[in-house]
């Protein structure tokens, strides 16, 4: 699998995930085999880039190439400067979060909330994609809610932007948080906690 000019060694990609794809995590990954592993997510906010958690996750010494950043925001003009400056710290490829679910990112019409605002979705890769010289990837869901699936669309705009790679998370943002509350709402016998590793297998 290629993504711009990196050939992966195979295509098990590790996805973003907040909170858990750290350094040390991306590490163990790719020495277990993975192709790629994609950092956590990183906000555009120029402000937040002097605070110890986004120093941190700027930081990729010791990592395996290829190196891959994924942003997250709203305004293309500061996603495309978040690209250059991920870029500076050592990223080899830019990924463009338009999946998360979460409510106070959406609430900022940022990561799976950009899918209701397709021209805006256009008006970001655009920005980052000439903001620079190294790959554009992108992760979509398949639209807001069952009655706007747009993720085929998205993928158009995406290729005319030239994203080298689309990432689709298979549900909709409104499947996933009826499937979070669904979860919450369902007694559970199973414990929080595992005292032993081999006690997860019971």
């Amino acid at each position: 699998m290629h993504i711009g000019s990196y050939q992966l060694k195979n295509n098990l990609i590790v996805a973003p995930m907040a909170g858990v794809t750290d350094r040390p995590f991306r590490q163990l990954c790719k020495s277990m085999g993975a192709g790629m592993a994609v950092s956590e997510m990183v906000a555009s906010n120029s402000l937040l880039r002097g605070s110890t958690k986004t120093r941190r996750r700027a930081n990729h010494e010791g990592e395996v190439d290829p190196i891959s950043v994924q942003i997250a925001g709203a305004d293309p003009r500061m996603l495309a400067d978040a690209a250059r400056y991920n870029v500076d710290e050592g990223a080899q490829i830019i990924d463009i979060n338009m999946g998360c679910p979460a409510k106070k990112v959406c609430n900022v019409m940022a990561g799976s909330a950009l899918l209701r605002d397709e021209p805006l979705v256009g008006r970001i890769l655009d920005a980052v994609v000439a903001a620079v010289s190294v790959p554009v990837t992108l992760k979509i869901r398949t639209g807001w809610d069952r009655g706007n699936r747009n993720a085929l669309s998205v993928a158009r705009t995406a290729e005319r932007a030239g994203i080298k790679a689309l990432a689709i998370h298979g549900r909709t943002r409104a499947w996933g948080e009826r499937a979070r509350a669904a979860t919450r709402a369902r007694p559970s016998t199973t414990p929080s906690r595992r005292s032993r590793p081999e006690s997860a297998y019971r």
